[in-house]
């Protein structure tokens, strides 16, 4: 029992060490004794908070005539679509589905007048996606040229983003 106790107190010093070894030297480790430091601490909180304060400049959208009808388009001319399973608060497609819908990130700048709202929303790994009257945008990895569509009606729940530039 003494042996297993000393096997892990030694265990708990080594990582004690390798996180303190980890650290910035511009902020100090938190005192042994539990006491906060004075220095400002950065946290996962506050990253988030700056992440989306400033999001990094995203896809350029454009409206191009397409069979069916004008759609959204990224700068390079790739359809964007949009995911019925996702909500205003909440991006459900991530993991393998985004890697079949990529999703398009950062802060949209339209290069013609659209008739929608550009903005982001945070994803469950704190990057920001490009959103369209505040749904979040997706690219298809199998439209491999500008102009295809094929991803529309993928499932019932993937659709191209119809826009009427007329209105905007």
């Amino acid at each position: 029992m003494m042996a297993k106790r000393a096997i892990l107190a030694a265990l708990g010093i080594g990582a004690a060490v390798v996180v303190t070894g980890c650290s910035s030297s511009a902020e100090p480790a938190a005192p042994a004794d539990g006491t906060s430091s004075s220095a400002p601490q950065s946290t996962a909180a506050q990253a988030a908070a700056e992440s989306t304060t400033a999001p990094a400049a995203g896809p350029e959208l454009v409206a191009r005539d397409t069979a069916l009808g004008t759609v959204l388009t990224d700068g390079d001319g790739f359809t964007l679509y949009t995911f019925d399973e996702d909500t205003p608060a909440e991006i459900t497609c991530v993991g393998q589905c985004a890697e079949i819908w990529p999703p398009s990130l950062g802060a949209p700048q339209a290069a013609n007048p659209l008739p929608g709202s550009l903005g982001t929303m945070a994803r469950p790994d704190g990057s920001q996606q490009a959103t369209y009257d505040g749904h979040p945008l997706y690219r298809f990895a199998k439209d491999t040229a500008p102009g295809q569509t094929s991803g529309d009606g993928v499932k019932g729940t993937w659709h191209v983003v119809v826009v009427d530039p007329a209105a905007g």
